[in-house]
């Protein structure tokens, strides 16, 4: 802690491997590196003023990147982050337009009886830049047998993928290794004491993940991933062992990693698109990821037209001043009678409301989208997003503690615009009306839980393709199970490889006039 270069606390926990929230990257911007001093504390700086009450900081509040120690000193983390909520389930597509059911863990009831200590498995897994989601597999009956679910510990180096890069390419890049393959060795390890087997019966693991994400998985450099013209190291299919990927000399086990397309879509879109059969498909199909990197797929069996919009964190909680992921006590419906008046649903909450009532702490992704809706719906803001009086200083109180202002309506009002602005310029590439598209499925946790009308009613998605929307569930597990039980072959994800057709935004001449058209609501 004496050295001449005094780092922050944020930087001295990231180089012991403490997990702590941050998805600015230590920028002071997110706000969400919270730290409480147990004896003693730093100095609070301007920003920790901006953020705590007087209290707050007499009681040793702190941003970590914010911090810089002087001598030894007692921290609390807060570990709220870890409950949050996951998706690791996914909809057939024949059943899709029914119903979305939960995600949940199953076992395998009546075929217990044919497993035994010589039964063999395999796991898929899906490496999310926010979460990771893994799937245990008997190879034999090809049950679904456990899963298990975590945050992506890289979060402390960036909520999204450029921030990551930019820890990478300035010195974190072996510590950023260490952290998914430490997530990942966990994971595993759960699911075999869940299942109660040997590691010896696993025979092979299928990964998938965006480009970055399998990159700094392998230590790949990323100083070509995140400038122009954004050169990944290796998109191709990649097999090695799970001391060679993973670190884990536990495992005798071939490890997979499954092929990607360009810097911005990677094998967890290649995974979606083959578990859609898109590529199979004589009309044309839709695939939206809309989180941080905001990934899109339009395509037929002839032709794929695949993209990346920078829609920024602000659906998975980042730069939103209450915003957070998917934990206990997370805003994620929102819903206003006649008089304007706000309820809201919570996650963690039951709808029987058996579950202890807790206090609101945030908002997430969905959340806004409803509370935006809402609010235009009853005139709070304008087609400009731009709060009447009474709240355009202030924001919107959700709960106590829990405001929306009118920052946050801008950060959503960017994300939501690069993403629509995005499948516009797709459909006019492809040279179809939104009409030809057969159906749109949206991928992930987010696409599951977000109510599709009020989407729609903001813009996110088009009105044309409200009634053709399909939440997918994770369609990069479901795609990664399929590769695993040998029903889609290396050749055939090869292939959509170059089927591909990789459209640069950036380089769109209409893309900034769409995009500043789809700011308003």
């Amino acid at each position: 802690l004496r050295e001449n270069q005094p780092k922050s606390l944020l930087r001295i926990l990231q180089e012991k491997n403490e997990y702590i929230n941050a998805p600015c990257n230590g920028n002071g911007t997110c706000g969400k590196c919270v730290v409480r001093f147990q004896s003693g504390a730093t100095e609070p700086s301007a920003r920790d003023r901006e953020i705590f009450s007087e209290k707050q900081l007499e009681e040793g509040y702190r941003l970590a990147c914010q911090s810089y120690p002087t001598e030894v000193y007692d921290i609390e983390i807060p570990q709220e982050e870890e409950e949050i909520e996951v998706l690791s389930g996914w909809k057939e597509q024949k059943s899709a337009l029914k119903e979305c059911e939960k995600a949940e863990t199953r076992t395998h009831g009546g075929s217990r009886a044919i497993e035994s200590e010589h039964a063999v498995y395999g796991i898929c897994m899906d490496i999310g830049t926010t979460t990771l989601a893994a799937v245990l597999v008997n190879l034999t009956t090809q049950a679904e047998c456990q899963t298990a679910v975590s945050v992506n510990h890289q979060r402390a180096y960036g909520s999204d993928v450029l921030s990551r890069i930019d820890a990478s390419n300035n010195g974190k890049k072996w510590e950023i290794q260490r952290c998914i393959r430490q997530d990942l060795r966990k994971m595993i390890l759960e699911l075999l004491q869940k299942e109660k087997i040997e590691g010896q019966q696993i025979t092979k693991i299928v990964i998938a993940g965006n480009t970055t994400m399998c990159h700094l998985l392998r230590g790949f450099s990323c100083e070509t991933l995140g400038v122009a013209p954004f050169l990944p190291v290796d998109l191709s299919w990649m097999e090695g062992s799970a001391v060679e990927f993973l670190g884990m000399k536990e495992l005798d086990t071939k490890v997979v990693i499954l092929p990607g397309i360009s810097a911005f879509v990677g094998a967890d879109i290649v995974a979606g698109i083959a578990k859609m059969n898109m590529q199979k498909s004589e009309r044309y199909h839709l695939l939206l990821d809309i989180g941080t990197n905001g990934e899109m797929v339009l395509g037929n069996c002839n032709h794929m037209y695949v993209t990346s919009t920078s829609a920024g964190p602000a659906f998975e909680g980042g730069n939103i001043s209450c915003g957070m992921a998917s934990v206990p006590g997370a805003i994620s419906h929102v819903f206003m009678d006649e008089a304007g008046k706000a309820g809201f649903q919570m996650i963690g909450e039951t709808d029987g409301g058996n579950q202890k009532k807790q206090q609101a702490i945030g908002i997430c992704g969905t959340g806004m989208i409803d509370l935006a809706y809402e609010l235009r719906k009853h005139q709070m803001i304008d087609e400009h997003g731009t709060y009447s009086d009474p709240y355009f200083d202030t924001g919107y109180e959700l709960a106590e503690k829990v405001k929306f202002t009118q920052n946050d309506m801008r950060e959503l009002q960017m994300a939501k615009a690069a993403i629509r602005a995005g499948v516009d310029i797709l459909i006019k590439k492809a040279g179809i009306a939104f009409g030809e598209v057969e159906y749109c499925y949206l991928a992930g946790g987010f696409g599951t839980k977000i109510d599709i009308k009020k989407a729609a009613g903001i813009g996110l998605i088009p009105k044309e393709l409200e009634m053709k929307t399909i939440p997918a569930g994770n369609t990069v597990l479901a795609g990664t199970k399929e590769v695993l039980l040998g029903r889609i072959s290396k050749e055939e994800l090869e292939k959509i490889q170059t089927m591909a057709d990789v459209i640069n935004l950036a380089e769109e001449s209409d893309f900034e006039e769409l995009y500043l058209s789809y700011m308003d609501f």
